[in-house]
């Protein structure tokens, strides 16, 4: 299988002297296309770094980032580009705009794309990702009205919207209930069908007994 994101050694380091903290050290990992891998570790053990390390959030205090044999790395602009085009991003808080509409927080992703679609296209696309959430009756309305398991769809709507290579998520389920977290977990491998990619941080057994791999992180 293709190799679609690699971490070479990566580390990442905050602060100086006595305040520094390591938060990952010496990382390699490779997601091959198509797959689903959950990284696993206890709380400190550096998930969310790697996650944001990985999705070029974050630059590596040593070490490097690949995307499809290419290293990632260049000015903040040409990242922001990569980081667009390349990744789809599901937050443990969802992340969402509470005062926008449903349709306005999918829209992101589509808004900053290079080329970026027309408005009918971006119309269409929104449309059709949040039918498949089965929340396309949400369209229009305010994201702050909508109960805890259908923002998370939204979140999932807006990290898809845009066709990303690889999805990383963050504890995507750790605030839902069993059966919405597995509704959740279904929509978000459903990528897989398409040939990208699935990166989870969980703490759940369950989730990560759905993918097809398991990463662990050591504190």
């Amino acid at each position: 299988m293709k190799t679609v994101l690699t971490a070479c050694n990566v580390s990442k380091i905050y602060g100086y002297g006595r305040t520094q903290v390591v938060a990952i050290h010496n990382v390699s990992l490779d997601i091959t296309a198509g797959e689903a891998v959950a990284l696993m570790g206890p709380s400190g053990s550096g998930k969310s770094t790697l996650l944001k390390v990985l999705g070029l959030i974050s630059r590596p205090t040593e070490g490097s980032v690949h995307i499809q044999g290419t290293e990632a790395g260049g000015n903040e602009r040409c990242r922001a580009q990569l980081r667009n085009k390349f990744f789809g991003f599901v937050h443990q808080d969802f992340a969402i705009i509470e005062n926008e509409t449903v349709e306005r927080n999918v829209m992101i992703p589509l808004e900053y794309a290079n080329p970026r679609p027309g408005r009918q296209e971006r119309r269409s696309r929104i449309q059709t990702m949040l039918d498949q959430v089965n929340l396309g009756w949400a369209l229009k309305k305010n994201a702050s009205r909508l109960s805890m398991g259908e923002r998370q769809r939204v979140a999932i709507a807006r990290a898809l919207v845009n066709d990303p290579v690889v999805v990383l998520a963050d504890e995507p389920t750790a605030a839902l209930d069993g059966a919405t977290a597995q509704e959740v977990m279904t929509l978000i491998l459903s990528i897989k069908e398409r040939g990208a990619s699935v990166l989870v941080a969980t703490h759940d057994d369950r989730v990560a007994k759905r993918c097809d791999r398991v990463v662990y992180l050591e504190r």
